[in-house]
């Protein structure tokens, strides 16, 4: 089972309508599109970023569905992470062998979900674009967009050895490396995919550091998106003129994020590549 790349991440909103303004006039996302999947019972709107990826906010289209709930417990937020793997009948084979818990596995060819209780409290969608018989399309970049992609994603955990096990051993993730981050608060652990973006297991060193706080406050699950942008330093420029929160960015070298108050309870993490 091999993990290539993240596909994309959805956003759970009370509304699309208000929201998507949020996210395209204020922070400055390329907005591409409005959809909707009932089967999932959401409404969506979409924003591309340069290397043809995306973001989705998504609306639950009734009162009780998943995606209500999810916003009824924990607020606004993060609802799910896509990741692309190379074989997805395999994969839901492997996977189920090992005991994971998984979601919406009859359809044929469809995506399926691991459930949150089997990762560490993170809803992820594994989905194949390429198939022996269908290859999948070139993507469409986006060379104007002002986020270029989803780089990596900081995922808050209790105790880091066990999440290692469930992330390495159960779930087939490749760990590159461990590391204590003094300045983070945190001892992490970097699960690599093949397109070179990682996820980040991330434990806090202390109950008051800002990722045991937020342990506290939601449990396990994502702590923070980084999307890579060619220029820090203009790109909080022009935050700041729309009045947006960003946090850190005081000296250079220094992280910057975008609070949650200003993106719909994601914390976004603005990082530097060329």
């Amino acid at each position: 089972m091999r993990y290539k790349a993240l596909d994309h991440l959805a956003i759970a909103v009370k509304s699309r309508e208000e929201s998507i303004p949020v996210y395209r006039d204020t922070l400055g996302f390329k907005f591409d599109r409005l959809g909707e999947s009932p089967g999932m019972g959401i409404y969506q709107g979409f924003f591309a970023y340069e290397d043809g990826r995306y973001l989705a906010l998504i609306e639950p289209m009734e009162a009780g569905n998943a995606v209500d709930r999810a916003i009824q417990g924990r607020g606004e937020g993060f609802y799910l992470l896509s990741i692309e793997i190379d074989d997805l009948e395999k994969s839901k084979k492997e996977l189920a062998g090992k005991g994971v818990r998984l979601v919406n596995t009859e359809a044929p060819r469809g995506p399926f979900f691991v459930h949150p209780r089997s990762a560490c409290g993170m809803f992820i969608q594994l989905t194949q674009r390429d198939w022996p018989d269908r290859p999948a399309p070139e993507r469409t970049p986006n060379p104007g967009a002002p986020y270029r992609w989803l780089d990596h994603v900081v995922i808050g955990v209790k105790n880091l050895d066990e999440a290692i096990t469930t992330y390495r051993d159960t779930l087939g993730f490749k760990l590159e490396r461990t590391a204590v981050l003094e300045a983070n608060g945190v001892k992490s652990a970097f699960m690599g995919l093949e397109d070179g973006h990682f996820l980040e297991l991330a434990e806090p060193l202390g109950p008051e550091t800002p990722v045991g706080r937020a342990l506290e406050r939601r449990g396990e699950g994502v702590y923070l998106i980084a999307i890579a942008v060619k220029d820090v330093a203009e790109r909080v420029k022009a935050l700041k003129a729309k009045g947006v929160e960003v946090i850190g960015g005081a000296k250079p070298g220094d992280q910057v994020f975008i609070h949650p108050r200003s993106a719909k309870g994601i914390l976004i993490q603005l990082v530097e590549r060329k």
